[in-house]
């Protein structure tokens, strides 16, 4: 979500805009249907246009009682992770309340920048990366922000 589309929804409690990620996903699945390749030549403009926007708008995350982000390990029997990610307060509302009954601690928002997402890929070796709107879209992108 845009910064000031999130400053606007918590000073007026106004219906947030949609993200500009979040479309760009949108179209990117929908042309991947379509081509039935990840890697069609068609596809790198939406590419593009996802990784330039991907740093230009705020994030909101799922956090436990010690602020620590929520995490999703890969496999059962490893210590790798993602954290979950959503582009507007829609998307949070329904996957954080699905995400809140694999959890027994209480759980709540932070906003979260991709500055720091990076942070966190620089201070923790087991931070593999994070799913955007991982209850509709399931967008993965890695710790650096590829896909």
């Amino acid at each position: 979500m845009n910064p000031k589309d999130y400053e606007d929804y918590q000073k007026n409690n106004v219906k947030a805009a949609k993200s500009q990620l979040k479309e760009y996903i949108q179209i990117y699945a929908d042309m991947v249907k379509k081509l039935k390749s990840e890697d069609a030549v068609e596809l790198e403009a939406v590419k593009k246009n996802i990784k330039d926007t991907y740093p230009t708008e705020i994030y909101f995350t799922l956090v436990d009682e010690a602020e620590k982000p929520v995490k999703l390990t890969i496999t059962e029997a490893s210590r790798e992770y993602v954290i979950p990610v959503f582009t507007d307060m829609r998307e949070y509302a329904i996957g954080s309340a699905k995400i809140s009954k694999l959890f027994l601690d209480k759980l709540d928002l932070k906003v979260i920048s991709p500055d720091d997402i990076a942070e966190l890929a620089e201070n923790d070796e087991y931070f593999e990366g994070f799913v955007i709107n991982p209850h509709s879209q399931n967008f993965n992108m890695s710790r650096d922000g590829d896909f």
